[in-house]
């Protein structure tokens, strides 16, 4: 059964550009000549950078670095951020994802200190590329759901899709075909809609990739057609590339040589271009597997032997490395040169042991003292044969000791594959069952922060308009009545207030230690207003603006101050009111006013003090009390 070899590929970053890619470079480079600022010099290296990726790696290799040295220059982090991940999509291309995922790092430091959180979502779907390429498959598929999960609620629709076109590939990869039919085919419902045909180049690869693993060679052909057409107008020749390998491998296997031989000269003209080595090395196995096919010995021994030296000694290439030796103990066998065949299927099951040591890494030992044995009796047979002088016999035996061998080794590589797929796949659902019970708890919260501000809300609101109501529309001659209204009113509306801090807590899942401190100004604007002879100061500092807190820890330490400057106002007669927050190991918040104070030792504590203190341990901090004739100062820690 002849191998058939796939270029799958993945999105490697998320952006638009709708001409064809050569056009732009050409225009690029026009501007270039005109001689224009240093800030104007730096966006065009960068923008050659991005362009070039998918028509010469080396051209884009060659402009990153220029735009780097140009972006440092002028001190602009937005530039160098974006030229660092564009290098990460080169490097990817080039399939060194050491590299890549360097790059692609230092941008998500830089966008991190930035806090452009757009940016870091970005990133983290393109490092859910390496960690795929890596077989790092869970950790590829949260990236790619931590990022898709962003992408959503910021409606980046063009990300999602491109996203969900990544999650397609990592499926088919896992085999899981159902699962990447379903995200491929959102993605592609997208793009469709908006004509992207830079993601539908990809896209109808993938499609075209999953059908032909599927046995269905009519819908592969037809998404690869039309996977080779967006490609062209785009000028993506890494998925122009792709799709007329895979179609030639199908011509191949149909044999079909003519038409396989032109689509396998045209695909290798393009990754030429590219200068992407294992897309190259692919194709040339295909060739070689052509050559074989068409009984041209010589040709095909000539690839091989180049292929051979190639591979040696690159982990990375040892399961190409093992074909090719398979390659040439066939081509030995064919023209009668048993030795050779012998010599080539002894690497090949060498090689197959490495790689079990390797990627197995158990039973080691066993494995060996069965190769040892196999290759001593394959020794005593060979030299019977020749002693017999029976060379067809021997090619036909031969033969059968390498489909054995070969058969063995497939099943016990083929459970263990089956083994480590269940693992990942039982990993992945885990993953995804944490993801979906998160966001029915978001998808919770929110329900009853709407029946709250719906329901309890418009009760309020229509409580204080009856009060209202009542005051004006009757001669209230009784003061008691009157203030008894009145206290109610304000009771109630005070009672909006705290419901509108308790949903805006529940609707975010995180609240931001910026959002908090604005959050606390609009409460002192307010406490302004009640007591005008109260001066407040409230001074934060920086470093707390990194800071992010669940949604329960906010609104307690919300809740915490709003009570000690309360108690403040009523009770101290003060005049200054200072709130201080520093960060250090902890997080640190003082209260501090200029009033008459209280006896710690004597006070009965009220609820207020108590909730305070109680508020606080529920989210594992401090709240201490200092009190004398000069004023109080309310301490809160947070670890």
């Amino acid at each position: 059964m002849k191998k058939i070899l796939l270029f799958i590929i993945l999105f490697y970053s998320i952006g638009t550009y709708s001409q064809n890619a050569q056009d732009i470079i050409d225009k690029l480079k026009i501007e270039l000549k005109s001689k224009p600022d240093a800030k104007k010099t730096a966006t065009i290296y960068s923008d050659l950078t991005w362009y070039y990726a998918n028509i010469s790696t080396d051209s884009a290799l060659t402009y990153g670095q220029k735009a780097i040295v140009e972006s440092v220059k002028l001190k602009d982090s937005v530039l160098l951020s974006q030229i660092y991940s564009d290098l990460g999509a080169v490097y990817f291309r080039k399939t060194d994802y050491k590299l890549s995922k360097e790059n692609f790092l230092k941008s998500y430091q830089i966008r991190k200190i930035r806090n452009d959180k757009i940016g870091m979502a970005k990133v983290a779907a393109n490092l859910g590329n390496i960690y795929s390429k890596e077989n790092k498959k869970t950790a590829a598929l949260k990236s790619y759901l931590e990022s898709i999960d962003y992408f959503q609620k910021t409606k980046n629709l063009e990300a999602v899709a491109l996203t969900n076109a990544n999650i397609g590939s990592l499926f088919l990869d896992l085999k899981n075909y159902t699962k990447s039919l379903n995200y491929t085919k959102k993605a592609i419902a997208f793009q469709e809609d908006k004509k992207y045909d830079v993601g539908l180049s990809t896209s109808y690869l993938t499609m075209g990739n999953i059908y032909l693993r599927l046995k269905d060679t009519l819908k592969a052909l037809k998404f690869y057609s039309k996977s080779i057409t967006s490609s062209k107008k785009t000028g993506n020749n890494v998925a122009l590339a792709a799709a007329l390998n895979n179609i030639s491998n199908i011509k191949i296997v149909q044999n079909k040589n003519e038409e396989a031989t032109k689509l396998i000269v045209q695909s290798g003209k393009i990754i030429q271009q590219l200068n992407v080595n294992s897309d190259e090395s692919s194709l040339h196995l295909n060739m070689a597997a052509k050559d074989i096919s068409n009984k041209k010995f010589i040709e095909a021994k000539q690839i091989l032997y180049k292929l051979k030296q190639q591979y040696s000694g690159f982990d990375d290439h040892m399961a190409d490395l093992n074909q090719t030796y398979l390659y040439l103990s066939q081509i030995s066998a064919y023209m009668n040169n048993p030795d050779s065949a012998s010599f080539y299927i002894s690497q090949s099951l060498k090689l197959q042991n490495e790689i079990i040591e390797k990627t197995v890494q158990k039973q080691t030992n066993e494995f060996e003292t069965k190769y040892q044995t196999a290759k001593k009796e394959k020794q005593l047979l060979q030299n019977e044969i020749e002693i017999k002088n029976a060379k067809n016999r021997l090619i036909a035996t031969f033969a059968l000791t390498i489909l054995i061998s070969l058969i063995g080794f497939l099943i016990y590589r083929q459970q263990k594959l089956k083994n480590k797929q269940q693992n990942q796949e039982f990993e992945l659902k885990t993953a995804i069952s944490k993801i979906e019970t998160q966001n029915k708890l978001q998808d919770q919260r929110l329900t009853i922060s709407r029946d709250l501000h719906d329901n309890i809300g418009a009760q309020l609101t229509f409580i204080i308009s009856s009060v209202d109501n009542i005051k004006y529309a009757f001669d209230l001659q009784n003061s008691k009545l009157d203030d008894k209204l009145q206290k109610i009113s304000s009771f109630t509306k005070d009672t909006i207030v705290e419901l509108r801090d308790t949903i805006w807590a529940m609707n975010n899942n995180a609240i931001s230690f910026d959002e908090l401190r604005s959050r606390i100004l609009n409460f002192i604007e307010k406490a302004k207003f009640a007591k005008e002879n109260i001066h407040f100061k409230f001074n934060i500092d920086e470093n707390l603006n990194e800071i992010e807190l669940t949604s329960i820890v906010g609104m307690n330490i919300y809740r915490t101050i709003q009570e000690a400057v309360n108690n403040a106002i009523k009770y101290a007669n003060a005049t200054e009111i200072v709130i201080n927050a520093t960060k250090t190991n902890t997080i640190l918040i003082t209260i501090q006013d200029n009033g008459i104070g209280f006896d710690l030792e004597n006070v009965q504590k009220g609820n207020g003090l108590l909730n305070m203190q109680k508020r606080m341990e529920d989210i594992n901090g401090i709240c201490n009390f200092e009190s004398n004739k000069n004023g109080t100062i309310i301490k809160i820690e947070i670890n």
